[in-house]
């Protein structure tokens, strides 16, 4: 069985935007090309929230090709709701090389009003630094975020200073 492009509409029809029960349901078999098309083209719209977190856990289980993702992540800028930013933010972690060409798009979310979305964009942006400078810049902003004075923020910290073999990442 597979799930096609009337299915995604109606899970993300019915879903409340809390209880997700509704989503997991369609994550139950795979998706039809065509009901991945109609996911990414309700990523900027009021199914966004829905529609994210649905796309977040294909993405946790490998379930969608790099193409996909990247079309995901260009989506970035349109989102308007923090929690439907939010879960593509936390998708970069498992699909970096989709996400790669976005990583200016996510200093934006440095300054946004929730906690969450703030610290993902932190997280997301460390992570796909490349290079030597951009390496180096992401083990400065790690290493003061170890100190931040949200407890969330050193916690992520702490994650990116073990990604990022940092040592005393588990003793600040």
């Amino acid at each position: 069985m597979t799930r096609s492009a009337a299915d995604i509409q109606d899970a993300l029809t019915r879903f409340d935007g809390v209880r997700v029960a509704v989503l997991q349901k369609v994550l139950a078999a795979d998706l039809q090309p065509e009901a991945e098309e109609e996911l990414l083209a309700r990523l900027d719209g009021p199914d966004q929230i829905g529609a994210t977190w649905l796309v977040k856990a294909l993405a946790e289980a490998g379930r969608l090709s790099d193409a996909r993702m990247a079309a995901v992540f260009a989506s970035l800028p349109e989102l308007t709701e923090p929690d439907a930013v939010l879960h593509l933010l936390q998708t970069v972690q498992h699909a970096p090389h989709a996400a790669r060409p976005h990583r200016q798009v996510l200093l934006r979310f440095a300054a946004a009003r929730k906690l969450l979305v703030r610290v993902w964009a932190f997280d997301a942006y460390c992570r796909l630094a490349e290079g030597d400078a951009e390496r180096a810049d992401a083990r400065e902003r790690i290493a003061r975020a170890l100190t931040d004075r949200s407890k969330a923020m050193q916690a992520r910290a702490r994650a990116l200073a073990r990604v990022f073999g940092m040592e005393d990442a588990d003793r600040s």
